[in-house]
């Protein structure tokens, strides 16, 4: 069986979207700034994701901040069931990616991009999410 890749610079955002509504079974704005977030990932450590990459995602596990790690998942390839993904009570919108290479990006939401998902509105909101330019999204740093 051939391994999986990732290519973040041809991924089909809106497939991974609706990969990730399978597997959390519902739309929201955090799953898809974890799909993205993943996807920034990959491109800044020129990894293919699912292997030779591990990621810790600060979120926690209340929702609606947890969702994030599950966008994590389809964005990056990482899981908790691979032992590659790893989630920790801090409860902040950030993810840390390493690659097998000793290379590390830490991605965290922006808090102005966080606080505009309070209309209620899912659809609206995580739309907004995936047509956003990344920088007004997240902050990140790469060593």
């Amino acid at each position: 069986m051939r391994a999986r890749s990732i290519d973040p610079g041809t991924a089909d955002l809106a497939g991974l979207i609706e990969q990730g509504v399978r597997l959390h079974g519902h739309l929201g704005p955090y799953l898809v700034a974890g799909i993205r977030m993943g996807l920034l990932a990959l491109e800044l450590l020129g990894s293919s994701g699912y292997f030779g990459l591990s990621a810790t995602s600060d979120a926690g596990t209340e929702t609606p901040l947890a969702c994030l790690s599950d966008g994590i998942q389809i964005g990056s390839g990482c899981t908790t069931g691979k032992g590659n993904l790893r989630v920790t009570e801090l409860r902040r919108p950030r993810a840390t990616f390493r690659s097998d290479a000793g290379r590390y990006v830490t991605i965290e939401l922006r808090p102005d991009a966080a606080a505009a998902f309070t209309s209620g509105d899912l659809e609206t909101e995580s739309a907004q999410v995936a047509r956003a330019p990344r920088e007004a999204l997240f902050t990140w740093t790469i060593g």
